[in-house]
């Protein structure tokens, strides 16, 4: 019973560690002007669907998106929309792509970028940002990038053995 909790939790406390990475961390005076934004959950998100089940991280990513919107955003329907729509990109790449922790992390970086690029283009639309593009590249994907990667170095031995281990368990029964 416990097991089969772990996940859901685990997923939860990524959830809300990203909120806490955002109030502990001195961004203001580390970097000046720089935007930097933690997508842990997105992160362990691709982990799922990589290691353990594409299902069970599609509908992570709808669930997780739709609290993201209510927690994190004044517009509802964003990260809705978007988590399972890279999550869906993602699972596409890794059908095509070997299986392993390096193209998961290419896979990673170039989804974190397609979300933040949708991300800024829907809040451009809506004129709730007035970042120019190489301002939103300079200020905002590249450090957000150096710290996902930085996140995806630190978690990806032990995540990926525990999602093939909880697969394994998942097949056995």
């Amino acid at each position: 019973m416990i097991s089969r909790l772990l996940l859901p939790f685990m997923t939860l406390l990524f959830f809300y560690s990203e909120s806490l990475f955002v109030h502990l961390f001195p961004n203001e005076e580390w970097f000046d002007q720089k935007i930097i934004v933690p997508h842990f959950l997105i992160i362990v998100l691709f982990f799922i669907c990589a290691f353990y089940q594409y299902r069970t991280a599609l509908l992570y990513g709808f669930i997780f998106g739709f609290l993201f919107d209510i927690y994190y955003t004044e517009i509802n329907g964003i990260y809705l929309v978007l988590f399972p729509f890279v999550i869906f990109l993602s699972h596409q790449m890794m059908r095509i792509l070997h299986n392993n922790l390096f193209v998961l992390g290419m896979i990673s970086l170039v989804n974190l970028s397609v979300l933040e690029f949708l991300v800024y283009q829907i809040n451009l639309i809506i004129q709730r940002t007035d970042l120019t593009f190489m301002q939103f590249v300079d200020w905002r994907l590249w450090p957000t990038l150096v710290l996902n990667v930085l996140f995806y170095i630190v978690v990806a031995f032990p995540l990926r053995n525990y999602l093939l281990r909880k697969r394994k368990e998942w097949l056995d029964e």
